[in-house]
């Protein structure tokens, strides 16, 4: 078990590396990516089943010099945070590829393969340098995806994410080389593992600045207000499959980051910005519903309910109690379940109508009632439908926000009012009614696609019916560390 992180990062890149040398035709492509994605699976549930949530810490480690006069490792581990994502990642990957299976783009499922390697790497990171590599490695698939095979202005909107993602992780970087040289200088070794360089101790002007480095990529990736302006462009371009990694799982890692790093190198600094973080994240939690409310384009609407939810887990994470963490962890893998199935029902749609705008739809539900059912399913979970993991989520993170204040708790509470809006508003114009030229000959879901939409579905029942399945292993591990962050902090809280 000491190999099976290394083998869950790397084993997509080694198909993609080992099938562009031997240059293979289109459907051993499709075949070894689906293979290796299934394997990957296989795998991520080993682990999930091996994890032992009674002991602190990380699990499954595995640590070898890469450069070591530079202290920098191969190092990757495995605890309560990082397992649902590992997890969450690993299921939607085989989902993906069922839905582009008649993709004939061999770049798309090359850089697929290569972005599920980074996307794994960063979460199993546990060197600064390491971490840094796979999280740029996310970057390249993501860019080319959205530049070559996107729609409406995809190369201007494909640099646009460029630039503003580089110039996060730019600053993050920075960042982490100064980490790195302080220790140097304090010991005599460079070395850029987090546990190593959260033992530092810097002057409050210096850790804001270092603190305001890793901020500012997470808050790009998630996004948070005012740096989202990339956000609606992107995914206005971007090809379902790829508007579905950015959703369900690139802007998690922006929350998993915050949570990750923010507070394991700079748990006082963090603190004095949560204020901060937390207007932000009200802010964006509101003004996200009001403009997903005013769009017609489904991919901006759903948009912008991604960036009120993703602002949810956001004040989650920030607010010091099992409640809150609890509903923010939860609502990492719920919400990446229920905006994973509406994008790709938004990418079916636009292959039947040629057509995402809500006012040329209508009357769906009369001639295609098995796509009508799911996508009324997956909408309403976005809104946090009562009976799936979503509303437990929810609930979870607005109980949170009641124990740490009671106005707090009010407007976290807004959202799901908010959802509930934009949601019946657009479940009305496009589902019901009469019928528009585009959907006269309205397909409905064939077995491959019930095939790749069942399990969203059912997972998402599943975990707001039974939720301490899920929860119970993952509580321990939670209260031991926000017990030591109290202990940390002392008088801060």
């Amino acid at each position: 078990m000491d190999t099976v992180l290394t083998t869950i990062i790397f084993l997509p890149a080694l198909f993609a590396l080992l099938m562009g040398l031997f240059r293979v035709p289109h459907g051993i492509l499709r075949l070894g990516a689906m293979l290796s994605a299934l394997w990957v699976f296989v795998l991520a549930l080993q682990v999930a089943f091996a994890f032992d949530p009674t002991l602190p810490g990380m699990q499954f480690v595995r640590e070898v010099p890469w450069i070591a006069n530079y202290g920098i490792d191969y190092h990757v581990g495995v605890d309560a945070l990082s397992l649902p994502l590992l997890l969450m990642t690993a299921l939607l990957m085989p989902i993906i590829y069922l839905y582009m299976w008649h993709y004939r783009k061999e770049g798309y499922w090359y850089s697929m393969l290569m972005l599920q390697t980074g996307v794994s790497g960063a979460i199993l990171s546990l060197d600064l340098i390491l971490f840094y590599l796979f999280w740029e490695t996310m970057l390249l698939p993501i860019f080319i995806m959205i530049g070559r095979f996107g729609h409406i202005r995809q190369q201007l909107h494909a640099m646009k994410i460029l630039i503003y993602t580089v110039a996060g992780s730019m600053a993050m970087l920075f960042a982490i080389i100064y980490l790195g040289y302080q220790y140097y200088a304090l010991h005599g070794v460079w070395n850029f593992s987090l546990d190593a360089l959260a033992t530092l101790d810097f002057d409050p002007r210096t850790s804001l600045w270092l603190a305001g480095g890793f901020l500012l990529a997470f808050a790009i990736k998630i996004p948070l207000l005012g740096f989202h302006t990339w956000m609606p462009q992107a995914y206005g371009s971007a090809p379902t499959p790829s508007l579905v990694i950015l959703s369900a799982i690139m802007a998690k890692l922006g929350v998993y980051g915050l949570w990750r790093f923010g507070y394991g190198i700079f748990p006082e600094t963090l603190e004095y910005y949560t204020p901060f973080l937390v207007v932000l994240a009200i802010a964006g939690l509101i003004y996200y519903a009001v403009d997903a409310v005013m769009q017609s384009d489904l991919r901006r609407m759903f948009a912008f309910s991604s960036g009120s939810h993703l602002s949810l887990i956001t004040l989650g994470v920030l607010l010091l109690n099992i409640y809150a963490w609890s509903g923010s962890l939860y609502f990492i893998v719920t919400h990446a379940l229920a905006s994973a199935g509406i994008f790709l029902m938004v990418g079916m749609l636009f292959q039947r109508a040629k057509s995402v705008t809500v006012d040329e739809l209508g009357g769906i539900a009369t001639v295609a009632p098995r796509f009508a059912f799911f996508f009324a399913f997956f909408a309403l979970c976005m809104a946090g439908l009562p009976g799936t993991g979503g509303f437990v989520a929810e609930l979870l993170i607005i109980l949170g926000a009641f124990q740490h204040n009671l106005w707090l708790g009010l407007a976290a509470a807004t959202t799901v009012l908010a959802a509930i809006l934009y949601v019946f508003w657009m479940l009305q114009r496009t589902l019901f009614g009469p019928r528009s030229e585009a959907t006269e000959r309205f397909r409905d879901l064939n077995g491959r696609e019930l095939l790749l939409l069942t399990p969203l579905a059912l997972l998402l029942l599943i975990t707001g019916l039974v939720p301490d399945l899920f929860l119970s292993p993952l509580t321990p591990q939670l209260q031991q560390m926000l017990a030591g962050l109290t202990a940390t902090l002392g008088g801060l809280l």
